[in-house]
């Protein structure tokens, strides 16, 4: 028997599009031995270098400033402009898909969907084209496409979005958040406390773990000038992503921080790009972060609460509703909000660790299956 040939794309970019495409990889890759299929994983640059310099700028610094860039996509002028990109977009991915001769393409990014979708209805037949939804509950009409044979979605907000954008009910699949396994593997308590261990973390002592992202946000910065007002003892771990500005403000704070010394209570542990990040967040009691989708479900999958400081404008706007419906934290973006939240946090932690645990439990579960239920449309192919 053939074997089915699937190929799982994503751009070259440090952001969630590529996680989400490791991880939908990851999982496949298991299935191979004991099924006829062949999986394929391809990075494939797109030439939009000055969109993603913007985006990246504004991720930043100026995240709320991105609801203008949405704004723009709903645009006619801008949108076929857009679209004119993507057909420059075609050339790599027709010697990617040329060399591996797929039957199916799982695309995590919306440009390489787009361009592919574009190339499909000139070579309808040539392979199945699934697109994932990249954003659980704000998307614009660039997430969907008449040309993919299905779209991933995360959940009902996603599913009817696609519905109100022209998307056939057969041509849509919730599935959950598609989360690394890793991310689950660490958050059992007898894993827990090894990991502080190594990382010399005291037992008893609290740990919070404050992050921007892959691509790393000015806001974690703002955290600094509190740390003199703690009084608990505790370990304050920084995660700047690729974010060198970020990493460098920290290391700076951090070696005036111990050289004046007035809080020794107070350790400060700044990490950059973080690969075992499911072995650190495992090690913490609380995150505080930017509310980006998978950052968020990976904090959500080592079952911790999470405190959203800051997120994207337009892009991430229903990020922030998620956290608050689903009870999975707080949300603490106004000015002195976050820092006070800590010092109320390490006061009594068990407090605030306690008051969304069975709701985050619920959520980490759920998505846990995601991957499943990839698989069990990939095997059945007719079911909706």
């Amino acid at each position: 028997m053939k074997k089915k040939r699937i190929l799982v794309l994503t751009d070259d970019m440090p952001w969630g599009h590529r996680s989400i495409a490791k991880a939908i990889y990851g999982f496949l890759k298991t299935k191979e031995k004991d099924n006829q299929i062949e999986v394929s994983y391809a990075e494939v640059k797109a030439p939009i270098d000055i969109l993603n310099d913007l985006y990246i700028f504004a991720y930043r610094f100026f995240s709320l400033s991105n609801r203008i860039s949405l704004k723009l996509m709903e645009n006619k002028r801008f949108k076929k402009t857009f679209l004119e990109m993507m057909e420059n977009n075609l050339p790599e991915l027709k010697k990617i898909v040329n060399k591996i001769k797929p039957d199916l393409i799982i695309s995590s990014y919306f440009f390489h969907s787009q361009s592919l979708a574009k190339w499909e209805e000139e070579t309808r037949g040539q392979f199945k084209l699934w697109t994932i939804v990249a954003d659980p509950w704000s998307n614009n009409s660039l997430s969907f496409m008449d040309g993919a044979d299905l779209h991933l979605v995360y959940d009902d907000v996603a599913y009817k979005q696609a519905i109100n954008y022209g998307i056939p009910k057969e041509n849509i699949i919730k599935t959950g958040w598609w989360t690394r396994q890793e991310m689950y593997n660490f958050q059992k308590t007898n894993l827990q406390f090894p990991i502080k261990q190594k990382m010399g973390i005291e037992e008893g002592e609290s740990v919070v773990f404050v992050g921007g992202g892959s691509l790393g946000t000015n806001a974690i910065t703002k955290f600094l000038p509190v740390l003199l007002l703690i009084k608990q003892k505790c370990s304050i771990i920084f995660n700047t992503g690729t974010d060198k500005l970020a990493f460098k403000m920290v290391e700076q704070y951090k070696r005036i921080f111990e050289k004046i010394n007035i809080n020794n209570k107070v350790r400060i542990l700044n990490y950059g790009w973080i690969e075992n990040m499911g072995e650190v967040l495992a090690s913490c009691d609380i995150v505080f972060g930017k509310a980006g989708p998978n950052f968020l479900f990976d904090v959500v999958a080592c079952q911790k609460p999470f405190v959203a400081i800051t997120h994207i404008g337009g892009q991430e706007d229903g990020n922030i509703d998620l956290i608050l419906k689903k009870k999975l934290g707080w949300v603490k973006e106004g000015l002195g909000e976050a820092e006070d939240f800590l010092i109320e946090y390490l006061k009594r932690p068990n407090k605030y660790k306690n008051k969304y645990a069975k709701t985050i439990e619920i959520e980490a579960k759920n998505n846990e299956r995601t991957m499943e239920r990839v698989w069990e449309k990939i095997k059945c192919p007719t079911k909706s």
